[in-house]
């Protein structure tokens, strides 16, 4: 199930997509190159859950080591998601697995504490009738994947398939991985052009939402005077050259350095272009599975926006976020139309600042 092989000739770790997608959700002049990243949602049952606790309890050698699917979910590229009717399941069943591979039950419990970190819990509501006729112990994770518009539900188990849903099994897990792999190395090289990003990204977004954060927060007359100073200083002959200048020379390095790490090795530059083409053909592999969608209602847009974010957002973000996305609207209250939508939306709920996230367990 994992892959514990040498690491590749360019170190980009497909950790690093998440944050270059985060980078793409949070700044839109970056959203022009990072748009075509595919994520998915999938809807964790037991029996994938399962799995990946026999695995690390019975048959992982290196503490490190990760599944396809975990590294994916951690690469962002997947976003697991499960009922919080998931936990009972598995606490029941850890006794079991606890001794079928060996290991006391307080090392399953720790074990099982690890696995939910990166499982987002929601706890659907509504009726489930219609899935609880074909089992319903399977009725609440086809109720959540139903309320998250999710696009597979992870599962070895056939009744899912009765049940309407779209299922996928451990197959794709290694196509998640090296799409996540791949496009990391792709889009990092691409962003940079040629320039290993990985290392600073983060501290790139941090500064810029620092400094972002930092403006919202000046009073509006302060706004003002900085904005004329910034005007002021762009207008000014002498202030618009040095501006030039150092653009300029921002251009001179990255064409000097763009030959220099072209020639440190060719076998970068193949493992580049594999990346490349591995990123290209698993996505194929990856779309021809996912189902046809219509056009997305500003609802719809939303339920994404929260299921990408780690964190809550403010309905003017998320209003933000659904325009960027590429919906139409030209209400001039298109924020308050977003409010109103989340409110009226039993999936919704906002936490003590105001801020917007999924209903999640207690």
């Amino acid at each position: 199930m994992a892959d514990e092989r040498k690491p590749a000739l360019v170190s980009i770790p497909s950790d690093a997509l998440r944050s270059l997608l985060n980078l793409r959700d949070e700044f839109p002049p970056f959203r022009q190159l990072l748009e075509d990243i595919i994520q998915i949602v999938i809807v964790m049952d037991a029996s994938a859950v399962q799995g990946e606790l026999r695995w690390r309890l019975g048959s992982r050698t290196n503490p490190t080591a990760r599944t396809g699917l975990h590294e994916a979910i951690d690469s962002g590229a997947v976003i697991a998601v499960a009922p919080i009717f998931l936990r009972q399941e598995i606490e029941k069943y850890l006794p079991l697995i606890a001794s079928e591979t060996g290991v006391s039950l307080e090392a399953a419990n720790a074990e099982w504490e690890r696995v939910q970190r990166f499982i987002r819990f929601y706890a659907p509501t509504g009726d489930d009738a219609e899935f609880a006729l074909v089992d319903p112990k399977d009725s609440p994770y086809a109720l959540t994947a139903r309320q998250l518009d999710a696009d597979f539900v992870r599962t070895t188990d056939p009744h899912f398939a009765r049940m309407g849903v779209t299922v996928i099994g451990p197959d794709l897990d290694m196509v998640f991985r090296d799409y996540a792999r791949a496009t990391s190395v792709l889009v990092t090289v691409k962003l940079g052009s040629g320039l290993a990003l990985t290392f600073g990204i983060q501290v790139f977004v941090e500064m810029i939402q620092g400094i972002t954060e930092m403006i919202r927060k000046l009073p509006p007359a302060v706004k003002l005077i900085l904005g004329t100073a910034v005007a002021i200083a762009l207008l000014h002959p002498t202030s618009r050259e040095k501006l030039v200048q150092w653009l300029k020379k921002i251009w001179e390095r990255l064409r000097e350095t763009k030959p220099v790490l072209a020639s440190i090795s060719q076998g970068a530059v193949k493992h580049l272009a594999d990346a490349a083409k591995t990123s290209r053909t698993t996505r194929e592999v990856i779309r021809s599975r996912l189902r046809v969608r219509g056009k997305q209602s500003a609802l719809s847009h939303a339920r994404t926006i929260c299921l990408r974010s780690e964190k809550p957002l403010a309905a003017d973000e998320i209003a933000r976020r659904i325009l960027a996305n590429g919906y139409s609207s030209r209400s001039k209250t298109f924020t308050d139309y977003v409010r109103r939508l989340l409110r009226q939306d039993g999936r919704f709920v906002t936490n003590a600042e105001g801020q917007w996230m999924f209903r999640a367990a207690a």
